[in-house]
């Protein structure tokens, strides 16, 4: 007489279980946690018995185990992985840092393998471990360095020098033996199936996805029991560090120094992004520092700018103050110009020739001569501009010294059709061009005054 099939309990969710073992390509273990929330109370081994059964496993090599005495290695090394990033499809760079010993994890994600980046999560790293390791293990990786021949191995100087407080080992593993680094490669394939693909590889930016990160490391990966130490990692790291390096008290923080000109934007620009300096700076040399997380934009090597380094290509990032300034420079250049110019067009040469002779600096320039038009009068200061300009002479001061010293006697009538701006008009603009801020030339037109009259 034929069995009775007994009803299992995982029976109402084997479609469910097909689909996200054969559509979704989840692991068993991750497919029984989307069940439990369904509802399914069966245990594991019921799952994983019915999934060898639609997808059975893949033929282990065996290997070789290698002994790892406590605090004595750890291992880095890269792993590309595409991910949704919001709307975009992205290829991100999985920096997984490995104590072979305990097993235990670092995972975090970037959008480059830079020597910043990779040193930055270093710190960070060793900063959770709480120690450092004697010896650091990693592939030929030019920010690390590399085998240039049987038996010799160059190794980056900037990485060295940042490595140095440290005191670790730096070792390259020999070319063509990857057992050497199984620790640190073995667990990208699980990052990939259980780590990214609990969230199906989707995440709203590149800190969601760290956010994820820092949570599995912390809630999954160093804590469930590791198949070959039969131990929790985060338990056996707790006996490893007292073998370890204490950290050094002091680490100086890594930088690139990248030669820079500031663009008429007013900005700084670094693997294709912008960084806003000032406006005042537009058309000076610079010096943009490249920190991991930072970006400081230096003139003459002082600091002007500091900015959170963005990973985002093609985008333009101003600060509220840079913005501000360039708002209220802007505003008060066209205000100036349109006074100026309306003294006529020996104004106009006379202005081309400022700009030409003074740049940026032109504004301060052109604020002063009006004021000294709204003090002699328009026709005198044209004149002295016109006098001024026969010597090659662009600058308030050249017009004032021209008015004090009595050079111009016969002052050049208005050209017709022209209506010169009122005085009280040039002086009600300039006072709304100074409602919170002062200028610095402001004192230098005291001083002017002061010389004027007294050669009066």
């Amino acid at each position: 007489k034929d069995r009775i099939r007994r009803k299992s309990k995982l029976d109402p969710f084997k479609a469910k279980l097909r689909s996200l073992i054969l559509d979704d390509e989840l692991t068993a273990v991750l497919a029984l946690g989307e069940l439990q929330q369904l509802g399914f109370d069966g245990s594991y081994s019921i799952v994983k018995d019915f999934v060898a059964t639609i997808r059975p496993s893949a033929t282990k090599t065996p290997t070789t185990p290698v002994d790892h005495p406590p605090g004595k290695e750890g291992q880095v090394d890269w792993s590309p992985y595409q991910v949704w990033l919001g709307t975009e499809r992205t290829v991100v760079h999985g920096f997984s840092f490995v104590l072979p010993h305990s097993r235990w994890m670092f995972v975090r994600f970037t959008l480059n393998e830079q020597l910043e980046t990779l040193v930055t999560l270093h710190d960070q790293a060793f900063d959770e471990v709480d120690a450092v390791p004697a010896m650091m293990s990693y592939d030929n990786m030019t920010t690390v360095g590399r085998h240039t021949g049987p038996g010799e191995v160059w190794i980056n100087p900037r990485f060295a020098a940042w490595a140095g407080p440290y005191e670790f080992e730096i070792r390259l593993i020999t070319p063509g033996n990857p057992k050497e680094h199984g620790s640190v490669e073995r667990p990208f394939g699980y990052i990939e199936n259980n780590c990214l693909r609990r969230k199906r590889f989707r995440f709203e930016d590149l800190d969601d996805l760290n956010r994820h990160a820092q949570w599995w490391c912390a809630e999954i990966a160093n804590v469930r029991i590791h198949g070959t130490t039969r131990r929790r990692p985060l338990d056996l790291l707790r006996i490893e560090r007292s073998f370890m390096k204490p950290l050094p008290r002091s680490r100086p923080e890594p930088y690139r120094d990248v030669p820079r000109r500031v663009w008429t934007d007013f900005c700084v620009h670094y693997d294709t992004n912008g960084y806003s300096v000032p406006p005042r700076f537009a058309g000076r040399e610079a010096t943009a520092r490249i920190y991991s997380q930072r970006v400081e934009v230096l003139i003459e090597g002082e600091v002007v700018a500091v900015h959170v380094r963005r990973f985002e290509r093609h985008q333009r990032y101003l600060l509220p103050e840079h913005e501000e300034e360039f708002k209220r420079t802007t505003g008060s250049r066209r205000v100036l110009e349109s006074a100026f110019l309306r003294l006529g067009d020996e104004a106009k040469t006379y202005y081309e020739g400022l700009r030409a002779q003074r740049g940026r600096g032109a504004g301060h320039h052109l604020k002063r001569i009006l004021r000294l038009s709204d003090r002699y009068g328009a026709a005198m200061v044209i004149a002295a501009m016109g006098h001024a300009a026969r010597y090659g002479s662009y600058s308030a001061e050249a017009v004032a010294r021209v008015i004090s010293r009595g050079a111009v006697r016969d002052p050049l009538p208005t050209p017709e059709g022209e209506v010169p701006m009122p005085p009280d008009r040039v002086r009600r603009w300039l006072e709304g061009l100074e409602v919170e801020d002062r200028d610095l030339g402001d004192y230098d037109d005291l001083v002017d005054r002061e010389e004027i009259d007294g050669e009066e």
